[in-house]
C-alpha cells in the first residue's frame, strides 16, 4: 500500500513538473464568448425612455501578457502619439436583405480596458475574458446607418490591442435582436 501511495505521489510530481507555462503568441488571440440584450426602461425628464444594452464577452491570450492600460499609460500614449487609442474596437454590422452590412466604416464603438491585466508582474502569458457594453436608445437610432429602429438584427466584429499595439483577430458575435420593442 505504501508503494503505490509513493508511485501516485511520484507519478502526480513527475507529471506536475512538465507541465509549464502556455505558451501564445505575443500578438493578442480572441475567441468570441457570449453575447447578451438586456431592455431597460426608465423615466426622464421628457417621459420614458427605453434602451437595450447589449454586453459581448470575448476569451483572449496573449504571450507577453501586455493586455490593458493603466489610466496614466493611456494619458501618456496619447500625449505621444496624439491618437486617442481604442484598446477594444468594434463594428457594428446590420442585417440587409439577408446580408450583414458594416454599419459605418469610418466610425467604430469601442473604448479602453484601462486596466493593466498583470500590473507590476513579470512578462508572462496570460488569459481571461473581457465584457464590453454598447447602449441602444430607441430614440437615438437615427445616427447609425441602416438601422431603423424595429427589430433590427445585428453582430458585432470585435478586435483588441494590447500595449504594443499588436491588433489580435477579429471575431465576429452571433447576431442579436435590438430596438424589439
Amino acid at each position: 500500500m505504501k508503494n503505490k501511495i509513493l508511485a501516485i505521489v511520484s507519478l502526480s510530481v513527475f507529471v506536475l513538473s512538465c507541465v509549464g507555462e502556455p505558451e501564445y503568441s505575443f500578438t493578442p488571440e480572441i475567441g468570441f464568448n457570449s453575447i447578451q440584450v438586456l431592455t431597460s426602461t426608465s423615466q426622464g425628464l421628457l417621459g420614458v425612455s427605453k434602451k437595450d444594452s447589449v454586453i459581448m464577452t470575448v476569451d483572449f491570450k496573449d504571450g507577453d501578457g501586455d493586455v490593458g492600460f493603466t489610466p496614466d499609460e493611456l494619458i501618456k500614449l496619447k500625449k505621444t502619439t496624439g491618437d486617442s487609442l481604442q484598446t477594444i474596437i468594434v463594428d457594428i454590422l446590420v442585417s440587409k436583405n439577408g446580408k450583414f452590412l458594416r454599419s459605418n466604416p469610418k466610425e467604430k464603438l469601442g473604448g479602453n480596458f484601462p486596466i493593466r491585466f498583470k500590473q507590476g508582474a513579470k512578462a508572462g502569458p496570460i488569459e481571461g475574458s473581457i465584457d464590453y457594453s454598447a447602449v441602444f436608445e430607441y430614440n437615438v437610432f437615427q445616427g447609425i446607418p441602416f438601422l431603423t429602429g424595429k427589430r433590427d438584427t445585428v453582430k458585432f466584429a470585435i478586435q483588441i490591442k494590447d500595449r504594443a499595439l499588436n491588433k489580435s483577430n477579429i471575431v465576429e458575435t452571433t447576431p442579436v435582436v435590438i430596438y424589439a420593442k
